[in-house]
C-alpha cells in the first residue's frame, strides 16, 4: 500500500514537474499566504526563537524577519516539489559552484572531505555535489518516522550520484573507503538526538547551553579529513551560490570540540548577515541546558 502511496506520489510531482520551475514559482505566495496567515505554521516557534537570538530587535523588526522567512520557505517548498526531477541543466543553471576546484585539488591528493552546512538557503539542492566532485560522495542523513517522506527524500538525495547514509554507518563505511577519496556532506545544525552525554553544550548564535551534534568532527578527525564550511546562499528567488570555505585540512591533529567551533562560528556568521533564509522554524533550542 505505501508503496502505491509513493508511485502516485512520483506521478504527481513528475506531472507538476511538466511546467518549466518558473512557472511553480506562481504558486508561492500562495503557500506564503497558507502558512502565515492560514495555518500559521509554528509562528510560535519562529517568533520564540528569533525573540532568543535577537533580544535588542523591535516586535515589528521580528515581525519583518518572520515575513521574509516564510517567504523564502515557500520558495524553497516549490523547489522541493520539483527536486525528483528537475534536470541536471537546471540544477547548474541555478547553483554557481565558485570553487569547486579546491575539492579536485584533496581528491588528487587522495585526501577525505568532511563538508558541513547547515540549514540555510536551500540546503537539499547542495546535493547536487556529484556533478562537480570526483570523490565518492556520502550524504549522511537522519531517517525520518514517515517512510513515504523518507523514500522521497532519500530517492531526492541520490539523484546525481549521491549515496544518502544514516549517521551510525558512516565510519565502518569510510573506512572501507581508504582506496578512494570519499566527501562526507552533513547538514549540522539540528537538535542533536540519542545519547546524550555525547552532545556537546555551548553557545550558539548567542544563547548559552545549546546541545549541538558533534558527528561531522568526529569523523573528520578519526579520518584525518579536510574539514570544509559549505557556504550556501540565496542570490535571488531560485539561484543559489556555492562556496567551498576550508577550516581545516589537518583534522587529527585538532583537540576536542576545535571543529565544531569553527562550524558555528562560520554558521553565525552568515546568520546574522541574512537571517531570513536560516530554518527559524524548528524548535532548536528545546533541549537547550539553562544552568543559574
Amino acid at each position: 500500500m505505501k508503496n502505491f502511496v509513493y508511485n502516485c506520489l512520483k506521478g504527481v510531482l513528475f506531472v507538476i514537474s511538466l511546467i518549466p520551475i518558473r512557472g511553480g514559482y506562481v504558486f508561492s505566495p500562495v503557500i506564503y499566504f497558507i502558512l502565515r496567515y492560514v495555518i500559521k505554521y509554528r509562528s510560535k516557534v519562529i517568533e520564540s526563537n528569533l525573540q532568543l537570538v535577537f533580544p535588542g530587535m523591535s516586535k515589528e523588526e521580528i515581525s519583518a524577519v518572520s515575513k521574509k522567512y516564510y517567504r523564502h520557505l515557500s520558495e524553497t517548498f516549490v523547489e522541493l516539489i520539483y527536486s525528483l526531477y528537475i534536470p541536471e541543466k537546471t540544477i547548474r543553471k541555478r547553483i554557481r559552484f565558485v570553487n569547486s576546484e579546491l575539492l579536485d585539488k584533496y581528491y588528487s591528493e587522495g585526501r577525505h572531505v568532511v563538508a558541513v552546512t547547515g540549514h540555510y538557503a536551500n540546503w537539499e539542492w547542495g546535493y547536487g555535489f556529484p556533478m562537480y566532485c570526483r570523490h565518492k560522495l556520502m550524504e549522511v542523513y537522519k531517517k525520518l518516522n514517515n517512510k513515504i517522506s523518507d523514500k522521497l527524500f532519500h530517492d531526492v538525495r541520490a539523484r546525481f550520484g549521491g549515496i544518502p547514509v544514516e549517521m551510525s554507518n558512516m565510519k565502518p563505511i569510510l573506512a572501507e573507503s581508504k582506496k578512494h577519496p570519499t566527501l562526507v556532506y552533513l547538514v549540522a545544525d539540528q537538535t542533536p538526538a540519542g545519547n546524550e552525554q555525547s552532545w556537546y553544550y555551548t553557545s550558539f548564535l548567542g544563547v548559552s547551553g545549546t546541545p549541538v551534534f558533534t558527528g561531522p568532527e568526529k569523523i573528520a578527525r578519526k579520518f584525518d579529513a579536510v574539514f570544509v564550511f559549505v557556504n550556501m546562499q540565496k542570490v535571488k528567488r531560485g539561484y543559489y551560490r556555492l562556496e567551498f570555505i576550508p577550516l581545516c585540512e589537518n583534522s587529527g591533529n585538532t583537540s576536542t570540540h576545535e571543529l565544531t567551533d569553527k562550524y558555528l562560528r562560520m554558521m553565525e556568521q552568515i546568520i546574522y548577515d541574512k537571517p531570513e533564509y536560516w530554518m527559524w522554524s524548528h524548535r532548536r533550542w528545546k533541549r537547550r541546558k539553562i544552568t543559574t
